[in-house]
C-alpha cells in the first residue's frame, strides 16, 4: 500500500514546481483522493485534481474567486502558475492549488456558527447576484437524480409513499422552475464552509458553479446539517434550522414563496444522499432515513420554522 500511494505522489514533486512550490510533505485527504495536503516553507497548500473539467471552467473559477474577494468576502482562489494560469493539465485532468485558509469545516452546529453561516451565505448570494460570467454556465437541475433512483428503487419502505409524493415533486417542480434563477455555489455542504471560534473563515470549492434559485444553496447545507444531526431531537434540529434562517435574512429577506418551497427542496436533498449511500451498498442508511424524512414530512413544526 505505501509503494502504492508513494508512485503516485511522487509526479506531484514535479507539477508543484509549476507555482514554485517545493513541497516538503504531501499525502491525500481523508477519503478525497483527488485532493492532496501539501506543506511547503511552513504553509499549507491544497493540489486538487480536477476531473471532467475544461480550460473555461478553470478560468471562470479564477476570475469568481477573485471578484469574491474584491468584495470582501474570503474564499479559496486557484494560485497562478508561473505561465500565469489557475491550472496545470496533464492529458485530460486539470491541477489547481489554492493556499490553505484559515478555520476548520462545519462539523459542530453551534447556534452561533450557524447564525454567522447564514450570515455569510446571504452575502455570497448578493455578491453572486452580481457577478457576470465570461463562459456559459449549466443549470443546477436538483431533482434530476432523484427521479431516476426512485423509478428504481425496490426497497418496500420507498414504495409506502413514492406515488404520493412524486405528486407532491410534481407541483413543487413546476413553483420553483419560476423562481429567479442566478449564479450559486451548487456544492454548499458544511464541510466546505470554515469556521474558526465560531466565525466564518471562507467557502471552498467553487468547482461546480451552477444557475440555480438562491434556495438550492440554503437547502443544501441545511440538508447536510440535518443529515449529520439525523439522531438529534426534533427541537434541536428545528431550533438549529431557525437559527440559520434568521442569520440568512438579516441580510436580505427572503419571498413567501422561497419559504413556501424550501421544506420540501430540503427533503429533495436529503433523499438524494439516502439513495447516494445505498447505491454505495450502504444498505442501513435507508433503515435510518427514511424514517427521519417522513417524520420531517409530517411535522407541522418542521414546515412552519421557515416562515418564521
Amino acid at each position: 500500500m505505501f509503494r502504492k500511494e508513494l508512485k503516485m505522489i511522487q509526479p506531484l514533486h514535479d507539477l508543484l514546481l509549476n507555482w514554485k512550490v517545493p513541497p516538503s510533505s504531501i499525502e491525500t485527504v481523508g477519503h478525497h483522493h483527488n485532493v492532496y495536503k501539501v506543506k511547503s516553507r511552513e504553509k499549507t497548500f491544497y493540489l486538487k485534481k480536477r476531473l471532467n473539467s475544461s480550460v473555461e471552467k478553470r478560468i471562470e473559477e479564477l476570475l469568481l474567486t477573485s471578484f469574491l474577494l474584491e468584495n470582501g468576502l474570503p474564499v479559496e482562489r486557484p494560485l497562478l502558475t508561473v505561465s500565469h494560469q489557475p491550472y496545470v493539465r496533464q492529458h485530460q485532468v486539470f491541477y489547481s492549488l489554492y493556499q490553505a485558509l484559515k478555520g476548520v469545516p462545519v462539523q459542530v452546529y453551534s447556534l452561533t456558527s450557524l447564525k454567522m453561516v447564514g450570515t455569510y451565505l446571504s452575502q455570497l448570494h448578493g455578491s453572486l447576484k452580481q457577478y457576470v460570467c465570461k463562459f456559459e454556465v449549466e443549470e443546477w437541475k436538483v431533482e434530476t437524480h432523484l427521479r431516476e433512483w426512485i423509478s428504481v428503487q425496490d426497497s418496500t419502505l420507498i414504495e409506502r409513499w413514492r406515488e404520493g409524493f412524486l405528486g407532491r415533486l410534481n407541483d413543487w417542480s413546476f413553483s420553483y422552475s419560476k423562481l429567479p434563477h442566478q449564479l450559486v455555489h451548487s456544492d454548499c455542504h458544511p464541510r466546505n464552509i470554515l469556521v474558526k471560534e465560531e466565525r466564518v473563515t471562507g467557502i471552498i470549492d467553487f468547482e461546480r458553479i451552477r444557475k440555480a434559485p438562491r434556495i438550492a444553496d440554503v437547502c443544501y447545507f441545511l440538508a447536510g446539517m440535518l443529515k449529520d444531526q439525523v439522531k438529534q431531537g426534533e427541537d434541536e434540529q428545528i431550533e438549529c434550522i431557525h437559527t440559520f434562517m434568521e442569520g440568512y435574512q438579516s441580510d436580505g429577506t427572503l419571498t413567501q414563496e422561497e419559504k413556501e418551497l424550501m421544506p420540501f427542496l430540503v427533503i429533495i436533498f436529503l433523499l438524494q444522499y439516502t439513495f447516494f449511500y445505498n447505491q454505495k451498498g450502504y444498505s442501513h442508511v435507508v433503515s435510518t432515513y427514511i424514517p427521519f424524512i417522513n417524520r420531517l414530512l409530517n411535522s407541522g413544526d418542521y414546515e412552519r420554522v421557515f416562515q418564521m
